[in-house]
């Protein structure tokens, strides 16, 4: 016992090293931790969340980005999306789904209830239909639970309208909650001043992470919505040729302000006691 118990420690503690760097090099998380990403494709959404060994994908930013979005998701190992929800069919946040869908296995996507009117939207549609992809369509809030993570899919109230140019798209975002034990997320897609309203009609919690709806774009409730998320840390994905509105910034003045157009790629991880560590491209 005396020989064998230290050789036992010693092969243990290799077999261990040998873990950690085969996971450093294949680019994969701390599976105990809710990581999430903000993959930067400019001013848009392309937003992955990784717990327990399981991966969600909010929005999937451009067509033209999709590339990047499937470097990102090749150079951290993974291979499959469990979920993927696509807030709203605008083409940043709706545009590279076809293609990443195309390219590795979804076992499960989340729609707004109505149809999109752009090819983007389209192209989803033939890949949904192509591969067998267990479509939901959000009528009403919706939970579910993936690798430890609670996730709740707010359903907009407002009906979607489609007259004018692009409708009212944005305000019928679907807004996504993510709690991990005593972490909490929300991401509030493109919500405007009727969206923001319909969302703190049904709010009940605060949360310590707030994805700031629209890039950053001040809307006519915007301050009631800070107040009543509490964040303690708010990400905006902006870009540098369209920066978040100065207006925001000072509603955020005393909130940790992550942006896209500043950071690059923003990872947040926790693990389920409300600590976050935060760190960026650049």
């Amino acid at each position: 016992m005396k020989i064998i118990e230290p050789i036992k420690r010693i092969l243990l503690l290799a077999a261990a090293i040998w873990t950690a760097l085969t996971a450093a090099a294949c680019g994969k998380r701390d599976p105990s931790a809710l990581t999430v990403t903000f993959i930067d494709v400019g001013k848009g959404d392309c937003i992955l969340a990784e717990c327990g060994g399981c991966t969600l994908m909010i929005d999937t930013g451009f067509s033209e980005t999709a590339e990047n979005v499937l470097a990102h998701l090749s150079d951290h190992g993974i291979k499959k999306l469990d979920a993927m929800i696509i807030t709203h069919y605008d083409k940043d946040h709706v545009g590279g789904a076809a293609e990443i869908a195309e390219s590795i296995p979804v076992s499960q996507i989340y729609l707004p209830d109505y149809k999109g009117r752009g090819s983007e939207y389209k192209s989803l549609v033939k890949v949904i239909n192509k591969n067998g992809i267990s479509a939901n369509t959000v009528s009403q809030d919706t939970v579910f639970s993936l690798g430890g993570v609670e996730y709740t899919v707010l359903a907009s109230d407002i009906a979607y309208d489609s007259s004018g140019k692009e409708g009212n798209d944005n305000d019928v975002s679907l807004v996504v909650s993510a709690v991990h034990g005593n972490d909490s997320y929300l991401f509030a897609g493109d919500i405007e001043k009727d969206g923001i309203k319909s969302l703190l009609n049904k709010l009940e919690r605060k949360y310590d992470v707030l994805k700031m709806p629209h890039h950053g774009r001040k809307a006519g409730n915007t301050e009631k919505l800070i107040a009543a998320v509490g964040a303690k840390i708010a990400v905006i994905t902006d870009s540098e040729d369209d920066p978040a509105d100065k207006k925001v910034l000072s509603l955020l003045s005393e909130t940790e302000v992550l942006r896209s157009a500043v950071s690059g790629d923003i990872t947040i991880e926790s693990r389920g006691n409300g600590e976050y560590g935060v760190s960026a491209e650049k």
